[in-house]
């Protein structure tokens, strides 16, 4: 959350200095903005527990079938089909 926190601010600093130097570009009075000063204090916040709720003991069928042969397969590949 800090990375982010200090992403923001690099990103603030970069518009702001884009858009003074397109201000003294256009001849516009320009305006400084000094972010020195500002101190951003941040915190994450998270859950202190967390409950999953299991299937509690059922049984899933699957979904896979085991196949017993392959004889139609070996046919098809003997023959070059």
């Amino acid at each position: 959350m800090n990375a982010i926190c200090t992403l923001s601010l690099i990103l603030v600093i970069l518009c702001s200095m884009c858009s003074i130097a397109s201000a003294q570009e256009s001849g516009d009075e320009s305006v400084e903005y000094d972010f020195e000063e500002d101190v951003i204090d941040g915190s994450t916040k998270s859950p202190e527990e967390l409950y999953i709720k299991g299937l509690g003991g059922s049984k899933i069928n699957t979904l896979i079938t085991i196949r017993k042969d392959f004889q139609k397969e070996i046919v098809k590949s003997a023959e070059g089909t």
